[in-house]
């Protein structure tokens, strides 16, 4: 989450729950807010930059004087986001149908955000959100303390407040507020997780919530459909295929039409956008092909095996590949990968010693 950007649909319940602020002109960067913060109330369908969007976070917190802002916010989510994704998630007549479309659109929200909906065997369903590296940081935190208070207002507002969530999981240490999130959020909250995810019981999934005029419906997934279109133009598409490829979201042996169809434009519209950023996608297929061979050439498994895995007809293309565009062979890299494996122990181990005479 090129720069990444964030919907406005995050973050007008914030400012609604921040009441209206009295900003000092003298600390404040005013053009800043007169441009931005006007353009959030107005468009929910707009975005902003990441960067752009964390001051204006940091902004409205410090100015509240409430740190739990953010998961009080969720309370404003449901009536102050209205983008035309919430629209179609609220008029699906099934919560498994609205998880569908919050799934295959969820970068609409954010940039580079990925939401995986799973299953598992004591039949709980997971809605999953990506783990950040720094997501021990104050506006890691407050982003997704918007993202789930988001969600979590969209789930109840479709399948009504007596809904039981049976937890949530998040990936930061626990705040001195901590108390607010089962207030807010009205469920058990499990800090420092591998996970970020909001859990229920599968049986909700099918129950018959109401009918939606299909034509309504159509016509709001149409408006969502093309928002993502252009969203998905608008950025470095050669980007997002390698994101896709290394996520095994889309296969290495996948052809054009394939690809083409993840991304829901025509093969053509692909490799014109690819002209114009300089590449193709033969040349994103091999640069994530001799990333991955890299990584694999420094596990036991064989170079035979490795080329098939990597969607390769056998040994001797990955050779050729590999060759051309490193100018050694996986051999000789794999060797060279293992030498310095040895010499990284050996001086590790002469520090140690030099350590203990000290």
């Amino acid at each position: 989450m090129n720069q990444s950007s964030i919907s406005v649909a995050l973050i007008r319940p914030l400012i609604e729950a921040a009441g209206n602020q009295k900003f000092n002109p003298e600390t404040d960067n005013q053009q800043f807010l007169e441009t931005r913060l006007n353009k959030v109330l107005k468009d929910p369908d707009a975005r902003i930059s990441r960067q752009d969007a964390d001051l204006l976070i940091n902004k409205i917190v410090s100015n509240s004087n409430r740190n739990s802002l953010c998961v009080f916010s969720s309370e404003k989510a449901a009536s102050q986001s209205s983008c035309q994704l919430q629209h179609l998630f609220l008029c699906s007549n099934t919560l498994r149908e609205a998880l569908y479309y919050l799934e295959k659109y969820s970068t609409l929200l954010c940039d580079g955000l990925e939401i995986n909906i799973t299953r598992t065997r004591d039949d709980i369903i997971k809605v999953k959100f990506p783990v950040n590296e720094q997501s021990y940081l104050s506006q890691e935190r407050y982003r997704t303390e918007l993202l789930i208070g988001t969600i979590l207002s969209w789930i109840k507002q479709l399948c009504g407040q007596e809904m039981k969530i049976n937890g949530i999981d998040l990936p930061f240490p626990q705040p001195s507020y901590a108390n607010e999130y089962s207030n807010s959020w009205k469920s058990t909250t499990n800090f420092n997780s591998e996970e970020c995810s909001i859990q229920f019981e599968s049986k909700y999934l099918d129950q018959g919530l109401h009918n939606t005029n299909p034509h309504i419906l159509n016509m709001i997934k149409r408006d969502v459909e093309e928002q993502f279109k252009k969203l998905t133009r608008s950025g470095s598409l050669a980007d997002r295929i390698k994101r896709a490829l290394n996520q095994d979201k889309i296969s290495l042996k996948a052809n054009q039409q394939v690809v083409a169809e993840h991304f829901h434009i025509s093969a053509r519209t692909l490799n014109r956008h690819l002209q114009k950023e300089n590449t193709s996608l033969k040349q994103i297929v091999t640069e994530c092909r001799i990333q991955k061979a890299k990584v694999l050439l420094e596990s036991n498994m064989s170079i035979e095996q490795i080329a098939q895995q990597l969607g390769l007809s056998g040994r001797r293309t990955l050779d050729r590949i590999f060759i051309k565009h490193t100018q050694v062979s996986p051999a000789q890299y794999r060797a060279r990968a293992h030498n310095n494996q040895r010499e990284d122990r050996n001086n590790s181990q002469m520090q140690n010693v030099r350590m203990a005479y000290a």
